[in-house]
C-alpha cells in the first residue's frame, strides 16, 4: 500500500509532485494557504532541465504552446552596445499564472484543499510528525508532509529553526507589459540591458504572444525604493532608467505600476539535508535560489520527480534510504546551482568585464 502524502503548499513544487505521482498511481492532499494555488509572482523562464522534467509530466509540448520560446540572451549596455549574444536551447518565457493553470487542470479537485494556512506540526514519541495543523483549526494526519511552500516555508521552520537566508543585497522591481508589439521588436530574446558601472539592470523576457514580464534589477546598498504606490514605483524606474535606451521609458509609461512588487532576493543558506523524519523539503522550502540563476521553478520541477521515484518504490526501509538519497543528489545539484547564483550576483555589483557570463544556472 502506497503512504498517505500531505502536500503543504499548492505552488509548483507540490503541484508538480502531485502530478507525476498521479501517473505512477499514487494520490496526494494538497494544503495551500491562499483562495486559489500560488500565483504569486508573475513569471518565469523555463530552461532544458525544467522542460525535460516537465517531459516526466507529458506536459512539455503544452507548456511550449502556453509559453513564448526564446532563442537567445542579448546583454545590452545602458548606451545600447551590444555585449553579449548567446542562444539559448529549449527555453520558454511563460506567465506563471498561465503555468500554474495548466498544473492545476491535471489534478483532481478534491485532492486541492484551499484557504489552509499552515501553523505547526503535532509530534508523535518518536520525533515524526503525526499531524499538520492549519489556523483555520483543521489538522490532517499523513504517513509523509511535504514541504513545499516557498522561501519563507513555515515548514522548514518546524524541521531546521536554525535555517538562515541571506541577507538582501539585489531587489528587483518587477512588473509586465501587455503589447504585441514589443513582443515582435524583442524577436524572441531574453534582453538585458545594464549598467556598465554595475549594479543596475532592466531585463525583458516575452512570456506569451502579447506580454513582456521585465524587471529593474538594482543594488539595494546604491538605491531603493520609499514609496511603495503605484506613483512610487512608476517614480522609481523612471529615477533609474527612463533615460536608457527604447524600448524601457514605453515600458515605464505602458506599465500598470498596480500590478507591479518588489522582490527581495536572497537565497537559503545550505542545509544538511532536505527531510527529517516524515517532513521532507522541496523547492524554494529547500534550497531558495538567487534569480540570477533562473533555476528556482526548473529545480523545483526536477525536485518534485526525484521525490516521486522515493514514494513509488515506498516498502518498508526503503523509504528511509530513498530520502537520505533524495537529499543527497539534490543537494549536490542545487548548490552548484547556489554557488553560480552568488558568483552571478557579484559580477552584476561590480563594474562590467569581457568575460562576465550571461543570467542562467546550467
Amino acid at each position: 500500500m502506497r503512504p498517505s502524502i500531505a502536500i503543504i503548499g499548492g505552488g509548483i513544487a507540490g503541484l508538480a509532485f502531485a502530478i507525476h505521482y498521479k501517473k505512477l498511481g499514487g494520490r496526494v492532499d494538497i494544503y495551500e494557504r491562499s483562495p486559489l494555488s500560488g500565483r504569486e509572482g508573475l513569471g518565469f523562464i523555463m530552461l532544458e532541465n525544467g522542460m525535460r522534467a516537465l517531459s516526466k509530466l507529458s506536459l512539455d509540448q503544452e507548456a511550449s504552446k502556453i509559453g513564448y520560446s526564446l532563442d537567445a540572451c542579448h546583454i545590452i549596455d545602458n548606451t545600447n552596445n551590444l555585449l553579449t549574444d548567446e542562444p539559448l536551447q529549449g527555453s520558454y518565457g511563460v506567465t506563471r499564472k498561465a503555468f500554474i493553470d495548466l498544473l492545476l487542470a491535471q489534478i483532481p479537485a478534491d485532492w486541492l484543499h484551499f484557504d489552509h494556512q499552515f501553523s505547526h506540526f503535532e509530534w508523535s514519541d518518536n520525533n515524526s510528525a503525526s499531524y499538520a495543523c492549519f489556523s483555520n483549526g483543521n489538522k490532517v494526519s499523513a504517513d509523509f508532509f511535504l514541504g513545499c511552500d516557498g522561501g519563507r516555508s513555515a515548514v522548514r521552520n518546524q524541521i531546521f529553526p536554525n535555517a538562515k537566508r541571506s541577507e538582501v543585497r539585489v531587489k528587483e522591481l518587477v512588473s509586465i507589459v501587455e503589447s504585441e508589439a514589443l513582443v515582435n521588436s524583442l524577436g524572441r530574446r531574453f534582453i538585458k540591458f545594464k549598467q556598465l558601472e554595475g549594479g543596475l539592470a532592466v531585463g525583458m523576457v516575452p512570456a506569451d504572444d502579447k506580454r513582456v514580464i521585465w524587471f529593474v534589477q538594482y543594488d539595494c546598498q546604491r538605491f531603493d525604493i520609499e514609496n511603495l504606490s503605484f506613483e512610487g514605483k512608476k517614480a522609481f524606474a523612471e529615477k533609474l532608467v527612463n533615460h536608457w535606451p527604447a524600448p524601457i521609458s514605453s515600458l515605464i509609461e505602458n506599465t500598470n505600476f498596480d500590478l507591479s512588487h518588489i522582490w527581495q532576493t536572497c537565497y537559503l543558506l545550505p542545509l544538511e539535508k532536505f527531510h527529517k523524519n516524515n517532513v521532507v523539503l522541496l523547492g524554494d522550502a529547500a534550497h531558495a535560489l538567487l534569480p540570477f540563476t533562473s533555476q528556482g521553478v526548473n529545480s523545483a520541477i526536477e525536485d518534485a520527480i526525484e521525490l516521486c521515484r522515493v514514494f513509488d518504490k515506498a516498502q518498508e526501509g526503503y523509504t528511509a534510504i530513498g530520502l537520505e538519497h533524495y537529499s543527497a543528489m539534490r543537494r549536490s545539484i542545487v548548490n552548484q546551482y547556489l554557488d553560480q547564483g552568488i558568483a552571478l550576483q557579484e559580477e552584476f555589483l561590480q563594474a562590467h568585464h569581457a568575460e562576465q557570463k550571461i543570467p542562467f544556472a546550467f
